[in-house]
């Protein structure tokens, strides 16, 4: 198993640091709410939509998937008789 020669390294000065300074944690910041990101993310999206893009603009192919999936509740699969 080869490992990542930066993650190795930065782990390393993280756990000097940690020597270095007993009185003192490392810190971190919580992850945001999904939902936040989701919201957020979608909020881009849509705003991103009115720039004017060239044809294959990821964010625009983006904000396609992501209409299909929201709206996929409302499409009518087969009619039953």
């Amino acid at each position: 198993m080869h490992s990542d020669p930066l993650i190795s390294e930065l782990a390393n000065q993280t756990l000097v640091a940690s020597r270095a300074a007993p009185g003192h944690r490392v810190s971190y910041i919580e992850p945001a709410p999904t939902i936040n990101v989701m919201f957020d993310q979608l909020e881009y999206l849509l705003g991103h939509e009115s720039q004017g893009c060239p044809a294959g603009c990821q964010d625009c192919i983006r904000l396609r998937e992501i209409e299909g999936w929201l709206l996929l509740p409302f499409r009518a699969t087969e009619i039953r008789k």
